[in-house]
């Protein structure tokens, strides 16, 4: 047989808590009275938003199309940059820190005008609070200044941090005033916003600028608008509206400015490179011309190339070819210069080899170097990751120079092949005069230096273009705007959790109240913590008499009388069951009130019924019955004379049914009710009566009932509303185990009407 899954009835846990419905209630009011609270007290957050286009910069710049025009375009003087990299600056600690200092954010000002009046004052503040900008700088914690004003001027100071620790106090000084703190000297001051004559309450916040930076990289935002879009969507959730968009507008603006002065100083540093090779090679170019007219006047010479036009034509080419190659070799000659020199040893190379295997090198070095200066402005030099990047440029930096090397060799192997179809030229020139070739070799030199300084001379203009540009790196595409509806307190959330609440807090509560009480208060409950059937509960009775199920009564009590016996009946499946022994755990729980209108209850249906009053250390029935007190079921267990006709008495309100009371206390009950006489006792009352209830000891003080259980056919445990222990619940549980009691049921006494499993008869709860 498959096991089936647990159903939760919902019905019987609404039944369960209906009863404390004035506590949902209660809880229903409390809640939404906070929740009202909150939303009057709670001041709006709202979203402030910008949108800032960054435009990826171009790696490589455009140069001249003259003669080595491969070489112009080799010179860098900006590296790329990736939306992705940018992100990463305009959300970076540094540029928050550098945001706090100027808007002054390491002090926020609350005054407090009334119980649900509280105004945030940004820039408007009639009173605040200063100190040197190095306090802030160092200032790890945060603390509050609480300054109350009257309107004489007079002010009252209480530093505190956390809720009881007080740093400082002052009393009834007059604005401004000195407050010596742990951390430091403030001043309390006036602002040209303070009224006289008016009191205020003002808590200023005090708080260092790397905790508020900190504090800040919570709420601000800088993230890609969406995928293969270069705009960042900058944003934070801000209280007061304005102070979200000065936040908005300084990141940006400081954004820009660090970009700038990177522009610039790689630009500075181009240019200081460009002029010192512009003053070198322009003494080389003068010291050629001025060679070259020395010589001429020397030889008296004017156009010495008519003299030879067919040879110099060839010879042109390999010239031509030389001029290349040597200025080729001599601008990859200054990039090995560049490199070897350790002052440029974090700079960028500003020139680029016209050869495969220096350019890729040149190019991966740059893109390290604009790393690291990325870097360097947000870490020390002890950062592993600048160390990493150190190593990195080490090693691309050896590459960089066995690149140009390599480049170097080419170029001599070049030279060397032009140089020997000069050579050949030449060698058919034999004719021409010794001064022409000298002429021609001074020309040459001239045309590379001034090739060279030309080149120099366009990269100088091009680089003084780009220092005077002041284009923003990060365009603005949508200026910083709070949007219109605030993003917290959500007022149907708030209601929504102040609505659940309501339901959870009772329930939480009654549920703790379960856990920590030893007791239980209805049938339900019971059977939550028993493993024994619970055959029914009997309500409260408010009557004055003690037999209460007579016939012709439709009292409520008289019905779950009635509901408990056909449970009782429904127990006895054997046709010569009928011994029913009643107990309790304890005294005082009413078994003997069950067992009188239990036993009457059965009387109605016509049967011959016998009430047996075997707690003979505490006999109540007589009491209970106003029947006589002797003899009873001890006189006949003690004296063999007694007949059980002598100590049955008839109960007049009740037709079938006969009281057997308890009697004269005996000194030795236990005994008693172990010898032969007790077995032959209810052998007796077996023949006579088709119905025995029996009203026995409790099992959690004396053993007597244990002595009887072998006489029963159902055993009834009694328990008292409130008042029942559930550890002696447990106990009739281990009894039943242990099978000291057999075909063992459990009646809730004492409930109230109307709570208990929501069990409705008809009849009402006024039992008349």
């Amino acid at each position: 047989m498959e096991n089936k899954e647990p159903v939760i009835d919902f019905s019987a846990i609404i039944q369960r808590y209906k009863r404390y419905w004035w506590l949902f209630v209660i809880s229903l009011l409390a809640c939404v009275a906070l929740a009202v609270m909150y939303l009057k007290i709670a001041r709006p957050v709202y979203l402030v938003q910008s949108i800032v286009l960054v435009d990826p910069e171009d790696n490589a710049k455009p140069g001249a199309t003259s003669m080595g025009s491969s070489l112009l375009k080799s010179m860098a003087l900006g590296g790329g940059s990736r939306v992705e990299d940018e992100i990463v600056v305009m959300g970076s600690q540094q540029l928050r820190m550098q945001m706090v200092k100027k808007l002054r954010l390491n002090r926020t000002y609350i005054e407090r005008k009334s119980f649900f009046n509280r105004v945030d004052h940004y820039n408007d503040s009639p009173i605040e609070v200063d100190a040197p900008d190095a306090l802030f700088d160092t200032l790890s914690t945060s603390f509050q200044f609480k300054i109350k004003t009257d309107a004489a001027g007079k002010a009252d100071v209480k530093v505190k941090k956390g809720r009881f620790k007080t740093l400082a106090e002052a009393s009834d000084v007059k604005l401004p005033a000195t407050i010596k703190t742990p951390y430091g000297i403030f001043q309390v001051k006036t602002t040209s916003f303070y009224k006289p004559g008016k009191d205020y309450n003002i808590t200023v916040t005090v708080t260092g600028n790397i905790p508020k930076a900190e504090a800040l990289s919570r709420v601000m935002v800088a993230e890609l608008l969406r995928k293969k879009a270069n705009a960042i969507d900058l944003n934070t959730r801000e209280t007061n509206i304005q102070r979200g968009r000065d936040m908005l507008n300084t990141i940006i603006e400081l954004y820009n400015q660090r970009g700038q002065n990177e522009k610039d100083q790689q630009a500075i540093n181009t240019a200081k490179f460009i002029d010192d090779r512009l003053e070198l090679v322009y003494r080389n170019l003068m010291g050629s011309e001025a060679e070259i007219e020395a010589y001429k006047r020397a030889h008296n010479l004017v156009d010495p190339e008519l003299q030879a036009k067919s040879v110099i034509g060839r010879q042109d080419m390999a010239d031509q070819a030389i001029i290349n190659l040597e200025a080729r070799y001599r601008i990859v000659s200054m990039i090995k210069d560049f490199v070897a020199d350790p002052a440029n040893k974090h700079a960028f190379i500003p020139f680029s080899a016209d050869s495969t295997a220096a350019s890729g090198a040149i190019s991966a070095y740059n893109n390290l170097i604009m790393q690291r200066m990325k870097l360097e402005n947000s870490a020390l030099n002890d950062n592993p990751s600048m160390q990493r990047l150190d190593g990195q440029i080490d090693a691309m930096r050896a590459n960089v120079v066995n690149g140009v090397n390599n480049t170097l060799r080419a170029i001599q192997v070049q030279l060397a092949k032009a140089g020997s179809v000069s050579g050949n030229a030449t060698g058919t020139m034999r004719t021409i005069p010794t001064t022409e070739r000298q002429t021609r070799a001074l020309y040459r030199q001239q045309g590379i230096q001034n090739e060279i300084y030309t080149f120099l001379l366009q990269k100088r203009e091009e680089n003084a273009l780009v220092l005077a540009a002041t284009t923003p790196k990060g365009k603005v595409v949508d200026e910083p705007y709070g949007k219109s509806e605030p993003l917290a307190p959500n007022k149907p959330l708030v209601f929504l959790l102040a609505f659940l609440g309501a339901i959870l807090l009772p329930v939480i509560l009654l549920a703790v109240k379960n856990l920590l009480t030893t007791k239980f208060d209805s049938q339900d409950q019971l059977e939550a913590i028993t493993g024994l059937p619970v055959i029914g509960h009997i309500h409260h009775n408010r009557h004055d008499e003690q037999l209460v199920v007579k016939q012709g009564r439709n009292w409520s009590i008289v019905e779950l009388f009635r509901y408990v016996r056909n449970n009782v009946q429904f127990m006895m499946t054997e046709a010569d069951d009928k011994v029913v022994l009643v107990t309790s755990s304890v005294s005082g729980e009413g078994k003997s009130f069950v067992s009188l209108n239990l036993a009457a209850a059965f009387a109605m249906l016509g049967k011959r019924v016998a009430l047996v009053g075997m707690d003979i250390r505490k006999p109540r029935l007589a009491q209970m019955t106003a029947l006589a007190e002797a003899p009873g079921v001890t006189a006949f267990l003690a004296q063999a004379d007694t007949t059980l006709d002598d100590i049955v008495q008839s109960l007049p309100d009740v037709e079938g049914m006969d009281v057997m009371v308890g009697g004269t206390i005996p000194p030795n009950p236990s005994e008693l009710l172990l010898t032969k006489r007790t077995q032959d006792f209810f052998e007796q009352l077996r023949e006579r009566y088709d119905i025995i209830v029996v009203d026995s000891a409790p099992i959690g003080m004396v053993s007597d009932t244990f002595s009887l259980a072998k006489y029963a056919d159902v055993t009834l445990g009694v328990t008292r509303a409130k008042y029942t222990r559930r550890n002696m619940v447990k106990y009739f549980d281990r009894m039943v185990a242990e099978q000291r009691l057999k075909n063992v049921g459990l009646i809730v006494n004492d409930t109230k009407p109307n709570q208990d499993n929501g069990y409705g008869y008809g009849y009402g709860d006024s039992d008349q």
